[in-house]
């Protein structure tokens, strides 16, 4: 399993992220950071997750069933000032 880009890599909360890698859909769970965000499956090897709410920059990883966990992307929140 492995995580190619997130489509922004930056984006504010509850927008969508597209998610595009190599066995995404196999994923059991999505996180950005340490939370579990909902998630489809638009077609293979693609995923839009619902970016949660946040600040700062974290990693977005694919998490399977059994807990292996794919590589990581880097993900920033943008707040509205």
């Amino acid at each position: 399993m492995q995580i190619d880009s997130i489509t922004p890599d930056a984006a504010l909360p509850n927008t969508a992220a597209l998610i595009k890698g190599s066995g995404l859909d196999a994923a059991g769970r999505f996180l950005f950071g340490g939370e579990s965000v909902p998630f489809k499956v638009t077609r293979t090897g693609c995923i839009e997750a619902n970016v949660p709410s946040g600040s700062d920059t974290l990693d977005v990883t694919a998490e399977l069933e059994g807990g292996d966990q794919s590589n990581s992307v880097s993900f920033t929140f943008l707040t509205i000032s």
